[in-house]
């Protein structure tokens, strides 16, 4: 019996066994041979690591040094170093480990566990200073339940390297649900590599049409293939003495030679005819004979099984026929490529990328890509699963990772399986030739939780960094930096940027000491959702949004001269006493339209702008310090979009949604998109599929400046409409009395002009939204139509309300885009403004016109019922 040592240290140069073990077991658990990594897993020396892997070399654990390249693991299974671990404890304290370098070839005996251990001999009493003897190990005893022999419970050859680490001495129940399950795997893998076989040559129909195919190659056989061959020559000879025959009853030159040879043509072509009417006949008993030799007894058989068995009888001998006909043709001669493709399937190397697949045939995959595709050095690989996907690790060898980043495309298509515009790209900020690639799966945001509820008045400015808007992949939390701090968030139509406002203003509104103002001048305030219930001030109009921004504006210049006289320092200290200010605006570039169309002056007999981006310009260069602060969301930041309004590319806090490159390029630089910054590469909403819509980059600080996604919390829209009621119940903080002297604006009467426009209040409440009563009236203009389609009520609007609902407000390339965009934002507005009051108005179907066809569009009898009017219209 093997005697353990409990000496801790071993060999002259005082190396710790357990440190010894830690390594062999985290060497071969990883099959990643690094002096490097096992450095920093065990956090020791250099000097230290170089003893341990020359220790490991001896004990047969690793290969020998190969420079700057890893070491190749040599034992492939934790449960194989059971040599390694006698080499280390079994001998005493004077073992050393440079005798040991076969301990990698040394063997178990073979133990038969059908058998109890031998009881143990009785003994007989020793003297107190002899040593006990040693009680008899655990794994001796008899096994207690069902017990499996030695070669039953031996597992299958493991290519994709997830066999779990089982002791078959040490059957615990652990142990036995990880053989299950891992055979349960096997199977699994060995039905889809069935299933990917019958796509090939190899596959049970193939081989049935060849069977088939040779059996009647052998019926017809040799005299068939004569006969027909036969016939086709006298066909052919008689076609071609019937022309020569034409050819000389229609010539003048010659024409006694050419007769002579055209009945020569018609004897030889009559004798073929002979030859072959007798080669046919022939055949056809052959073929008849071996017809009934090998279909006879088929046709029997099938009918007899019809006879005994009905229907089924007769589809179970149909079935044994196709089984025969596959045997016949089991033999193929495949192609280069078709033995290619049946090397990988018979190797178990998967035909598509997907989530369940084993880490090492992930990583053969990926190399072989990047190493033959790609044409990337690499010095490292290495693949970690997760829930959602795969995340690679990968070390280049004197490269960076610019070629990857710009062969993604290609890289997904050599991942059969993966998502379009799905992987993604991460430049460590570690070091340059290090990277990180996320290959997710169907799912990748399951860890993403939703929108996490909070209290009224439960957050406080200087807290907001903690409170929680989104996470990436892993479920690790998202919290912007927004004390003090402006945030840009930047989204093409449909990419979710609405999703990260709301997330965002869900945590502003929760918050104890600061005063919300929303301006939204392309959508009605829609974007805001039911929080706006919680915001001091919604301004859809740009005589609303300029009075807003004035009296921030007041207010953030004039607080510095608090600063001192309130003891703040050189920023201003929020509290509930003396809360901030944060302006949300939504629709950014419909803003600047707004803004550029201006007004007309009375007095000085002019168009005169609005300069509404000029004044957000003034507010984030001058009042940041002043807790006067600003959220910037917009479809982009190239000119065509946002003019002249370059500040928004300098804002601390960038949110990057699906986007143009060009909106990447100017916002983080050219540069930043080799480094994975590809928000270019995220797909907005399509239909029903969602894709990545909510999902964006950000760029802030030190705390957000690796190119990760995040997915914005979602919450429902009667959700956040129950949150915004709550927080507007639980009451909305007032301007100081200090700040509120710096303006003629009052915030109440801000607060005013916002309740004309919106029906803010309990459901009980009888008012109507002031575009609702726009729309009504349109019908009246129309002598009260059964129903209007969107596009008709929006061109209505225009001529009611050309600031607002003019085609020129709306982009396109052209007049169709335009009314598109007009009818999109007309349809959210509807929504919106409905939305508090609990009412909604769909499509339904009504006449245009007495006699005509049912159409979808918005019904009359449905805006009366909105509108409080009776049924008959009074």
């Amino acid at each position: 019996m093997t005697e353990i040592d409990t000496t801790t240290e071993i060999g002259s140069g005082a190396l710790d066994r357990k440190l010894l073990w830690d390594a062999a077991e985290l060497l071969v658990s990883t099959q990643f041979g690094s002096q490097s990594m096992l450095q920093r897993k065990l956090r020791i020396g250099w000097d230290k690591t170089t003893q341990v892997m020359d220790v490991m070399e001896n004990l047969g654990v690793v290969g020998p040094d190969q420079d700057s390249k890893a070491r190749d693991v040599l034992i492939r299974l934790v449960e194989d170093l059971e040599p390694v671990f006698e080499a280390l404890y079994g001998d005493g304290p004077t073992a050393t480990v440079t005798v040991l370098p076969s301990a990698r070839h040394a063997e178990a005996a073979p133990v038969d566990f059908t058998k109890p251990a031998a009881p143990a001999a009785r003994t007989v009493p020793v003297p107190v200073d002899e040593p006990e003897q040693e009680p008899e190990p655990e794994h001796g005893r008899a096994v207690e339940g069902t017990v499996y022999t030695a070669d039953e419970w031996e597992l299958r050859p493991d290519p994709e390297g997830d066999r779990p680490w089982i002791n078959p001495a040490l059957r615990t129940p652990e142990g036995r649900k990880a053989r299950a399950r891992y055979i349960g795997r096997q199977a699994r893998r060995r039905a889809r590599k069935a299933a990917a076989r019958q796509r090939t040559v190899h596959g049970f129909v193939p081989r049935v049409f060849r069977g088939e195919k040779r059996m009647r190659a052998w019926v017809v056989g040799v005299e068939g293939a004569k006969a027909r061959a036969d016939v086709n020559l006298a066909l052919a000879t008689v076609k071609e003495a019937d022309r020569a025959a034409r050819r000389a009853g229609r010539t003048f030159v010659q024409r006694k030679e050419k007769r002579a040879a055209a009945q020569a043509l018609q004897l030889e072509a009559g004798k073929q005819l002979v030859v072959a009417q007798s080669a046919k006949k022939h055949a056809q008993k052959v073929v008849a004979f071996r017809a009934g030799v090998t279909y006879g007894p088929l046709i029997v058989a099938d009918a007899a099984a019809y006879g005994f068995a009905d229907v089924w009888g007769f589809l179970g001998a149909l079935v044994l026929n196709l089984v025969g006909a596959s045997w016949l043709g089991r033999d193929v001669e495949a192609t280069e490529e078709e033995m290619e493709k049946l090397e990988q399937i018979e190797a178990g190397v998967p035909q598509q990328v997907s989530v369940g697949m084993t880490p090492r045939m992930f990583e053969q995959m990926m190399r072989q890509a990047l190493t033959e595709d790609l044409k990337v050095t690499l010095s490292a690989l290495r693949v970690d699963p997760h829930a959602w996907g795969f995340e690679i690790h990968v070390w280049l060898e004197r490269m960076s990772p610019e070629k990857i980043s710009a062969g993604l495309d290609l890289l997904e298509a050599c991942l059969p399986g993966v998502r379009t515009g799905s992987i993604l790209l991460q430049q460590s900020a570690q070091s340059r030739n290090y990277c990180v690639i996320r290959v997710p799966g169907d799912n990748p945001w399951q860890a993403v939780p939703e929108l996490p509820y909070r209290k009224p008045q439960s957050i406080s400015t200087k807290d907001i960094h903690k409170a929680q808007i989104g996470a990436d992949m892993a479920g690790r939390s998202l919290a912007l930096p927004m004390c003090r701090t402006n945030v840009n968030v930047v989204g093409a139509s449909r990419s979710g940027k609405s999703t990260i406002l709301r997330a965002i203003l869900d945590a502003l509104t929760a918050t104890e000491d600061q005063i919300i103002i929303g301006i939204d001048l392309g959508s009605a305030g829609s974007g805001f959702g039911g929080l706006r219930h919680a915001m001091h001030v919604v301004a859809t109009t740009p005589a609303q949004a300029r009075a807003a921004l004035q009296w921030a504006l007041d207010i953030g210049k004039g607080r510095p001269s608090l600063f001192t006289p309130l003891g703040m320092g050189e920023n201003w200290v929020t509290s509930r006493k003396r809360p901030g200010i944060t302006v949300v605006v939504d629709e950014f570039p419909a803003l600047v339209r707004e803004s550029r169309k201006g007004y007309y002056d009375e007095e000085a007999k002019r168009q005169v702008s609005w300069d509404l981006d000029g004044m957000l310009a003034e507010l984030a260069i001058t009042s940041a310090k002043s807790d006067v602060t600003e959220i910037i969301a917009g479809q982009g930041v190239t000119k065509e979009k946002v003019k002249d309004n370059t500040w928004l590319v300098e804002l601390p806090v960038q949110v990057l949604a699906a986007c143009d490159k060009d909106d990447v390029v100017q916002i983080l630089g050219d540069g930043m998109l080799a480094q994975g910054w590809r928000a270019d590469r995220l797909v907005p909403a399509m239909g029903d599929q969602l894709n990545d819509a909510s999902v964006a980059y950000v760029m802030a600080g030190n705390a957000y400046c690796e190119p990760i996604p995040y997915r914005a919390c979602y919450a429902t829209d009667d959700e956040l409409l129950r949150r915004g009621k709550e927080r507007a119940a639980a009451g909305l903080v007032d301007i100081d009395a200090e700040s509120a002297k710096f303006s003629r604006i009052t915030l109440k009467q801000l607060m005013d002009a916002s309740a004309e426009t919106f029906a803010i209040g309990g459901e009980g409440q009888d008012t109507v939204p002031q575009l609702i009563s726009s729309i009504r009236q349109v019908f009246q203009a129309l002598s009260d139509p059964s129903g209007l389609q969107l596009e008709e009520i929006a061109a209505g609007l225009g001529q009611l309300d050309p600031d607002r609902w003019d085609l020129a407000a709306f982009d396109g390339d052209d007049a169709t885009e335009q009314e598109a965009a007009r009818a999109a934002a007309l349809k959210a507005a509807i929504k919106a403004v409905l939305a508090p009051a609990g009412k909604s108005w769909t499509t339904d179907s009504y006449r245009p016109r007495p006699g005509a066809g049912t159409v979808k569009g918005y019904c009359l009898r449905h805006l009366k019922k909105i509108t409080g009017e009776d049924a008959d219209g009074s």
